[in-house]
């Protein structure tokens, strides 16, 4: 307001090869992301970069200091910063005075400089406030009963996919700070001792942060083997956690799984793992698995169609049941977005003939077993689009289906 003083704030910015490594502003802004002013100071500095003052790192400024200079810097920084830098002042100078001290035995004049950024051999990364990110989503947990939390949540897991498409490197980050802060949740302990489920939104909340932003990172072709190990170790520890919540709902280990019958390839092949790890060593291009005529739409949709036409359990618990059933309506939504051609065609009618004729492994086969996920919206999808172009084969879809 035009009566309040105005407000000076002191920012700093350090970057490091192109990326912000650390940010500092006395604004005393609590959020995840940059302040006003960190963000002002930024573009300032690409705008006008003559008129912003670039600071040598501080090993460099002591070096050109004469010894007058030095002891005057020291007793001004102890006489401004009195309470904060006193007690380590006084320790450090107790170390250096004494021979045998940890820190005289580095040689020379060396000593650390978080100033001087890290090696041209170690990883740079844009800067993320760790600790706000964890008070945050401890903060927003534990309002668990309010429309706000939730909706907070599902903005910061925007934010990870955001960095994520971005191939910015604070996405796994940022969502392993997160996912720490959920396993830390006091209601999982408390739902697993009463023996009672977690609420449907929290649950909603669970499987956007497992079964979608976790599978996200680990499916990433762009990252590193040594990182996918990495993470690999890290889901295995939280998965090992007694209060770690289990996908279907239930806390039962041993639930039926037709896979364990199907030792082979995905289809029961056993050619079919062979011809995978091969493929996965030549590492070739998207753009050369492509044939004549193909295109990237016509093998999203066939691989939409293998996927929602093979042979699976349902598994157990209502609400592991609900979202397999959502998200196979999702997904069929998106289907029905796309405008059958005439390549798009050739495509549906190969698939609904290797459903008809692939036995056990299809859905839609001669075989199906009593608790597999149901063929009859997927199966209804397929004769509405078949049937204008093959009537035969669309009634063929539908008979089998109706069995």
């Amino acid at each position: 307001t035009p009566s309040s003083p105005e407000l000076v704030c002191s920012v700093s910015v350090s970057f490091d090869r192109c990326k912000i490594t650390a940010v500092t502003c006395t604004c005393g802004n609590k959020d995840i992301f940059y302040c006003a002013h960190v963000v002002a100071l930024s573009l300032y500095r690409v705008r006008k970069p003559e008129q912003v003052k670039l600071h040598l790192p501080i090993s460099e400024t002591l070096f050109q200091m004469s010894r007058d200079q030095l002891q005057k810097f020291v007793q001004y920084l102890i006489s401004v910063h009195h309470t904060e830098v006193l007690p380590t002042a006084q320790k450090l100078a107790d170390e250096i005075l004494s021979q045998n001290s940890e820190i005289n035995q580095v040689h020379g004049t060396g000593a650390p400089d978080p100033t001087a950024g890290a090696s041209v051999d170690d990883e740079n990364c844009w800067h993320l406030d760790e600790e706000q990110v964890q008070e945050q989503v401890k903060l927003f947990l534990s309002q668990g009963g309010y429309h706000g939390s939730g909706k907070q949540l599902n903005l910061l897991f925007s934010k990870v996919r955001e960095m994520l498409k971005m191939r910015d490197s604070n996405g796994a980050r940022m969502l392993t700070l997160i996912t720490e802060q959920f396993m830390a949740d006091p209601r999982l302990a408390l739902w697993r001792q009463q023996g009672t489920t977690m609420t449907d939104k929290y649950r909603q909340l669970w499987d956007e942060l497992g079964g979608a932003l976790w599978m996200c990172i680990v499916l990433n072709p762009h990252c590193k083997p040594e990182q996918k190990l990495s993470w690999l170790r890290q889901l295995r520890r939280w998965n090992s956690v007694d209060v770690c919540p289990w996908e279907d709902g239930n806390h039962v280990n041993e639930l039926p799984n037709l896979t364990h019958s199907l030792p082979q390839g995905a289809h029961g092949n056993q050619d079919c793992s062979s011809v995978v790890s091969r493929a996965d060593l030549q590492r070739m291009p998207v753009q050369r698995l492509l044939g004549d005529g193909e295109s990237y739409m016509a093998l999203a949709v066939e691989t939409a169609l293998i996927g929602l036409g093979q042979q699976r359990v349902m598994p157990d618990g209502l609400y592991a049941q609900e979202k397999v059933c959502r998200n196979e309506e999702q997904l069929l939504a998106k289907l029905q977005e796309v405008e059958l051609d005439d390549s798009l065609v050739k495509i549906f009618r190969k698939q609904a003939v290797f459903l008809l004729e692939a036995g056990p492994y299809s859905g839609l086969g001669e075989i199906v077993h009593r608790e597999s996920v149901p063929m009859h919206t997927f199966a209804r999808y397929l004769f509405t689009s078949l049937l204008p172009h093959d009537a035969e084969l669309a009634y063929k879809i539908a008979l089998r289906a109706m069995r």
